[in-house]
């Protein structure tokens, strides 16, 4: 089991899709027995996306592996995850 965090696009989103697929990916890595970090759970979406990148980079830093969501290039967040995950030798998993 490895503890995955999920990365995709949020903002300029509307809250309900980006509840909807951050919850069905935590849904499915569930599945898979994985422990899931979600950003959904601990990021409010009216908070300033710096605070919010503060918060997200410090839960990424306790996981195995990164989950990236199919519109995580389309993300800034996202990509500085991704590429904090690839140095740290941390486990890339994309959706399908």
């Amino acid at each position: 089991m490895k503890k995955v965090y999920i990365a995709g696009k949020v903002t300029g989103e509307k809250y309900q899709t980006v509840f909807i697929k951050f919850m069905a990916a935590e849904n499915r890595l569930k599945m898979d027995g994985h422990e899931v970090v979600n950003p959904i759970r601990f990021c409010a979406s009216e908070w300033p996306w710096a605070d919010c990148m503060r918060r997200c980079i410090a839960r990424l830093m306790e996981c195995d592996a990164i989950y990236l969501l199919n519109d995580w290039k389309q993300s800034k967040g996202a990509r500085l995850e991704k590429y904090l995950a690839d140095q740290l030798g941390l486990t890339i998993m994309k959706e399908r």
